[in-house]
């Protein structure tokens, strides 16, 4: 671990168990960004591909399906509560050519020229130095192989986290302490000259980052997935992890009700945004 990346082994490893018990939720709003660059790919059997940032596995053992038993997918996160939960993962769905590693990807020593392809679905904004990170992995791919990865565009496009960070700053008068620019957080990258300056920077070529907008139309037990996620990440898990049992009981509330305010007809409309962005 370098010390650069010990305030992320440490904040990602505490939020393991919330970002674990919300693994079905997060699909609800990370799912069509990390398919979209998935397909950037073109996976077809007997590749070997990356998934960086994998946290529970999910990604990993789809990658795994794509490249078939020919293939190989490997999962690396800096987390190793979330490397178990992603091993016991791939175990139940009897995916046998998926291996997991618990590192830090900037600093990991992957063999020169090992992989066709890296993904990462919103695992790349949360390097403490970018340039290092995607230079490292830069050199684990093999000639002409190709990077794909998701990041969140500003917090403006995703209401989905905006309006429980809203719901918050209605109860505390402020938001809790978020990561500033250029420093590690879901929105380091979420500048499109940023990224395009920095891959080209770490040696990637053919960069394209395509911006793509989605919204989230949930009903019934769908609306109640997203008030849970969105009290285990984001702003919301800030103010309520410093917050005194009162307050944290008035966050709660607030939230869930800003959310269930945006409800036309039992259902409630959310945008998002990010940026699918590939290399070579």
């Amino acid at each position: 671990m370098t010390n650069e990346n010990v305030d992320q082994y440490e904040f990602w490893e505490e939020l393991a168990p919330d970002w674990i018990a919300s693994d079905g939720h997060t699909e609800i709003v990370s799912a069509p960004f990390g398919d979209s660059a998935m397909d950037r790919l073109s996976l077809r059997p007997g590749l070997n591909v990356l998934d960086v940032g994998c946290g529970s596995g999910s990604t990993t053992v789809e990658l795994a399906r794509r490249v078939g038993i020919d293939g190989r997918a490997t999962g690396v996160d800096i987390a190793p509560a979330m490397i178990a939960q992603a091993m016991k993962r791939a175990d139940v769905a009897h995916i046998g050519n998926v291996s997991f590693l618990a590192a830090d990807a900037q600093a990991e020593p992957f063999q020169t020229a090992t992989f066709d392809a890296i993904y990462s679905r919103f695992g790349v904004m949360f390097f403490a130095n970018p340039k290092v990170a995607f230079t490292n992995l830069r050199r684990a791919l093999r000639p002409d192989g190709v990077l794909a990865f998701t990041c969140w565009e500003n917090i403006f496009l995703n209401e989905w986290m905006f309006v429980p960070g809203s719901a918050v700053v209605s109860v505390t008068g402020s938001l809790p302490p978020m990561p500033g620019p250029g420093e590690p957080g879901p929105f380091s990258l979420a500048d499109r000259t940023v990224i395009e300056l920095l891959l080209r920077d770490s040696g990637f070529k053919s960069v394209e980052v395509t911006s793509q907008a989605e919204t989230l139309t949930l009903s019934g037990e769908e609306i109640e997935s997203l008030v849970t996620l969105t009290r285990r990440v984001g702003p919301v898990r800030e103010a309520l992890r410093t917050a005194n049992a009162e307050t944290a009981a008035l966050i709660s509330t607030a939230v869930r009700l800003a959310i269930l305010e945006k409800a036309v007809d039992g259902v409630v409309k959310l945008n998002s945004a990010a940026f699918i962005v590939s290399a070579r």
